[in-house]
């Protein structure tokens, strides 16, 4: 059978517009024949249709391989920080991932240009796996636990500091060594890291201002104003006022004599006695003086109050609490350091009050716990005038404690260059005070009541045929004979005005219930500070006697006896007699 008739044959074989009828039978004569050429003509078609077959099945391995790709890009993926490509020789080309938990994965990355766009700290994303790399997104990552860069090392990796307890060494993006090499990531600034992950990511941007100070207080300005709410002022707040007022003013002056800029004040007392309220009202007089000089109304001014609270420094990590008081010296530095620019552009340098109250948590006497005496050594630094900061800076301390026995003697020396002693109060001050407390409140009677109650509470209290035989007797440890002590003795500030209150309130719900000619009155101000001694009298123990009443040095209570007091009141008499 010639060559042309054997092709005609398999194209007519492999023709599907023949009928199949056609072709089968055709096919079969082929079969029956012994010629060699017919022989030819059906290995050809065997082997074309074993060619068909294989191309098939390829293309179904193919389609069934993009079907299962494209499921696993549709179904859940699993989220990594790409670290670096490995090639191997014996695993091929790999991607080494850092999981969620911190544990390593090497993926495939079956995408050529995938695998040369990623960089160290690209967010990537795996298969339900983890077996294969599917998409990165690059940039740097801006989420994460903040850290102190401390140093850049040579291989690079860098050195930080978290949380203040320890350093560790750790890998660096390619975006932060970036940041490095541009002078955008120097020692001492904060990047955001992953500790599980030992990665750090990207250097955060520089802090401005002064809204990055932790212990910075952003309370409003108090409302005290010392003409209208101190009664009987202590002499420290027009001293530093004026102190302030010439710094501001005329600094030259004070380096004529040779003074320093800054002043220290320790105040102690028992509480209630005006030591907080004493404050509050410097720091009031204080923003008066700033908007004297700038012409900057008090609401427009900045925050210029450091607020140092045992609560926010003291740590059970051991030496973190000695790194925050360190911390809170460098943040007063900085406020010190800031200068005020005005609406007009003029620059002003502005004081710094600095409030150390319950300063006793923090500076108790050495010897007794080596924390408390590193706690101690961090905070005399602190406040030592021979640094700088007190010497160019406009900063004034205050300090105040309850126990001063239970301070160190160097910090009572270090912090008390002035020390102003808060006791009970005497006829003028009480007086005093107590005019403040009555303010613009009405009285039943209209002023002439107001001036017969303060006459009259004032005599009340202390008059000298008016002690009687006194509230409570007390016995000091060594002494036979028992120390009586009277009302007058109880008397603080905070007793005053919560005896005010207490009137008060019982004036306004008696006006509130239609009671007429309602209003304060001077027996309603006698009973309700009765009430508040007979309340302290009732939980006097040798204990808190110390608290409660002024006590001499060296003396220790021994014994407390309290007295019977008559039912009636002496201007409870004197109305019933009128």
């Amino acid at each position: 059978m010639p060559k042309s008739q054997i092709d005609k044959i398999i194209r007519m074989l492999t023709d599907a517009s023949v009928p199949m009828e056609m072709r089968r039978q055709l096919l079969q004569q082929l079969f029956e024949t012994d010629e060699e050429t017919a022989q030819q003509a059906v290995n050809h078609v065997l082997e074309s249709a074993a060619k068909a077959s294989a191309s098939d099945i390829e293309l179904a391995k193919a389609e069934e391989l993009s079907e299962l790709l494209d499921q696993m890009r549709r179904g859940p993926l699993r989220c990594a920080t790409f670290d670096t490509m490995i090639d191997s020789h014996v695993f091929g080309r790999r991607a080494q991932v850092i999981l969620p938990d911190g544990t390593s994965a090497m993926c495939v990355v079956p995408d050529d240009k995938l695998a040369g766009a990623m960089r160290c700290g690209d967010t990537v994303w795996l298969d339900a796996q983890g077996g294969v790399l599917l998409f990165h997104i690059a940039g740097p990552i801006t989420r994460g636990e903040e850290a102190r860069l401390e140093r850049h090392l040579e291989n690079g990796d860098v050195e930080v500091n978290i949380g203040d307890h320890s350093r560790f060494v750790c890998r660096a993006s390619d975006h932060l060594r970036q940041q490095i090499e541009r002078g955008e990531a120097e020692p001492g600034c904060m990047v955001i890291v992953c500790q599980r992950k030992m990665l750090a990511f990207s250097a955060l941007p520089a802090e401005e201002g002064s809204s990055h100070l932790r212990f910075l207080s952003r309370d409003p300005v108090p409302d005290v104003i010392v003409e209208r709410d101190v009664g009987s002022p202590p002499a420290f707040i027009e001293q530093f006022s004026e102190a302030v007022r010439r710094e501001l003013s005329a600094p030259e002056l004070g380096r004529r004599y040779g003074l320093r800029r800054s002043r220290m004040l320790l105040l102690t007392g028992v509480p209630g006695t005006g030591k907080t309220l004493s404050i509050h009202a410097l720091w009031r007089r204080l923003y008066e003086i700033m908007t004297a000089h700038t012409g900057v109304d008090i609401e427009d001014l900045p925050q210029r109050v450091m607020r140092l609270r045992s609560s926010e420094v003291l740590s059970k990590w051991v030496g973190s609490s000695d790194k925050n008081i360190a911390r809170f010296f460098d943040e007063v530095g900085q406020l010190a350091n800031e200068m005020f620019v005005g609406p007009d552009g003029t620059e002003w340098e502005l004081p710094v009050l600095v409030v150390c109250e319950e300063i006793d948590a923090l500076a108790r006497q050495r010897g007794e716990d080596a924390i408390h005496d590193r706690i101690q050594t961090t905070l005399l630094e602190g406040l030592d005038p021979a640094r700088p900061l007190y010497k160019d800076r406009l900063v004034i301390v205050v300090c105040s404690t309850n126990t001063p026995n239970l301070v160190d003697p160097a910090f009572v020396r270090r912090a008390g260059g002035t020390v102003t002693r808060f006791g009970r109060m005497d006829r003028f001050t009480f007086r005093a005070v107590l005019e403040k407390q009555l303010g613009t409140r009405p009285f039943a009677q209209g002023e002439d009541e107001r001036r017969r109650a303060l006459a009259s509470l004032t005599t009340w209290l202390f008059a000298k045929n008016a002690q009687g035989a006194g509230q409570v007797e007390i016995t000091y440890v060594g002494q036979p004979n028992p120390v009586a002590k009277h009302r007058r003795d109880f008397l603080t500030a905070a007793l005053v005005d919560r005896a005010v209150q207490s009137a008060a309130l019982q004036a306004c719900n008696a006006e509130y219930l239609g009671v007429e000619n309602a209003g304060l009155t001077t027996e309603g101000l006698t009973r309700a500070i009765d009430e508040q001694v007979r309340d302290i009298v009732e939980m006097l123990t040798p204990a808190n006697c110390e608290q409660n009443l002024t006590i001499p040095d060296g003396m220790r209570v021994g014994t407390v006896q309290r007295i019977a007091q008559p039912r009636v009141l002496p201007i409870q008499l004197e109305r019933a007699a009128s």
